[in-house]
């Protein structure tokens, strides 16, 4: 009886001249479904968008709002039909899945770009829409609408992406798929192919794209004059050593520096960049200004503070620096690692005396490998003469004594 009595209130409700009366009834969740379809027919804009967004609508009422005149029903209908359509089991509510199906083929043909791109941000990253629907929303009219089922719907195949792009997709769109997750060699090597710049700019910033390794060698060639591949290059994991080398010869400075900071760089490869900064810093007049070696002094201090500072004053850094010549820079590194004058470290190294050099470099906090490079690069100590590390790579000094070799040079006056 109660039952009976809430479906004539609701009749009555439903049949109200007053909006408000008609509106708080559309809003309801308990509501019988006939009652939610016989409101989806009102004159009130307000009152249909109310139950098209009400998810207890029957899905026959939500397939009327699809062709509703009003834009505004019709993207809130977008929004819950769009959440609503992978819950669906179309073998357990085979009726109720194909009328939303059906509901969303008409919203995929609307008029507005609006309520087409709802549904494309919505259904992008589902597997269980049909592929005439997503393939619909991809070859849209409107970029804002076609590109997140470019970039993310799994549903698209390579097949499918190369067609788009064999077929001249271009802009936003290419650029869309050059952000996918995980795009393989062959759609790479086609996104390439098209030498839209911006597009390829976007798929050298997509980690997870795989690119072969002639195709970013071939980019690389290219890239001296487009500077929106630069920096995406520089981050690839994966270069050649001739790309790496190429790219030291045109990238910026902090790109350099980007370069030099990659892990497990080839040394030869970590001296060809350790030379093109030195060439720059010299074409600059920073380390070779004849007018003054003292000049030189302060340009190198304040380069090595500013490394120091950024977290860059690395022991890979200074073995670079220093198969490149730079003495300079290896001087004024150690002294500030080991926060000792510049001078009293010059006058360590002049000394020649292995197990002082050998003290020097530990108190900065490098390893025996430096040690032993500078022992012969900085020091010109000869192979013969220099301390080896022993069989653990560790230094072969008591600390003691290595303690004591660095305050034979100490002098309080210069401290």
């Amino acid at each position: 009886m109660q039952t009976a009595f809430a479906y004539e209130d609701a009749k009555k409700m439903a049949e109200s001249e007053d909006d408000k009366v008609r509106l708080s009834l559309a809003q309801r969740a308990d509501i019988q479904p006939e009652i939610l379809y016989y409101l989806a027919d009102d004159d009130s804009t307000e009152i249909r968008q109310a139950i098209a967004s009400n998810s207890k609508t029957p899905v026959q009422a939500d397939y009327l709002l699809a062709k509703d005149k009003d834009a505004r029903v019709r993207e809130e209908l977008a929004e819950k039909i769009s959440k609503l359509a992978p819950e669906l089991d179309p073998k357990t509510q085979r009726k109720a899945h194909d009328f939303v199906m059906k509901t969303l083929k008409v919203l995929v043909e609307d008029q507005e770009s609006r309520v087409r791109g709802i549904l494309s941000d919505a259904l992008k990253d589902l597997d269980t829409i049909p592929i005439s629907l997503v393939k619909q929303l991809a070859a849209d009219e409107d970029d804002a609408v076609a590109c997140p089922i470019l970039q993310y719907s799994p549903i698209l195949t390579d097949d499918d992406l190369l067609k788009l792009i064999w077929d001249g997709v271009r802009g936003w769109r290419l650029k869309a798929i050059s952000r996918r997750a995980n795009i393989g060699e062959t759609i790479t090597d086609a996104i390439v192919d098209t030498e839209d710049q911006d597009a390829i700019a976007s798929l050298l910033d997509n980690q997870s794209a795989q690119i072969r390794e002639e195709t970013l060698d071939r980019l690389v060639e290219q890239a001296p004059d487009i500077a929106i591949w630069h920096k995406p290059l520089v981050k690839r994991p994966k270069l050649s050593p001739l790309s790496l080398k190429r790219l030291a010869g045109f990238v910026t400075e902090k790109l350099l520096d980007s370069l030099l900071d990659r892990p497990g760089l080839d040394p030869e490869v970590s001296t060809a960049i350790g030379l093109e900064i030195r060439k720059r810093m010299a074409t600059e007049n920073v380390l070779d200004d004849k007018n003054s070696e003292e000049q030189d002094e302060e340009a190198i201090k304040d380069e090595v503070e500013q490394l120091n500072r950024a977290g860059k004053l690395t022991e890979d850094r200074i073995t670079t620096r220093l198969h490149c010549g730079d003495r300079e820079f290896a001087i004024q590194a150690l002294a500030l690692k080991a926060d000792l004058p510049a001078k009293i470290v010059r006058r360590m190294i002049l000394s020649r005396a292995s197990k002082t050099v050998v003290a020097l470099v530990c108190k900065a906090g490098f390893s025996m490998e430096l040690a032993s490079l500078v022992q012969l690069r900085l020091a010109g100590i000869p192979p013969q003469q220099s301390i080896k590390a022993d069989e653990n790579g560790n230094i072969p000094i008591p600390e003691k004594e290595l303690d004591w070799q660095i305050t034979l040079y100490l002098d309080d006056n210069e401290l």
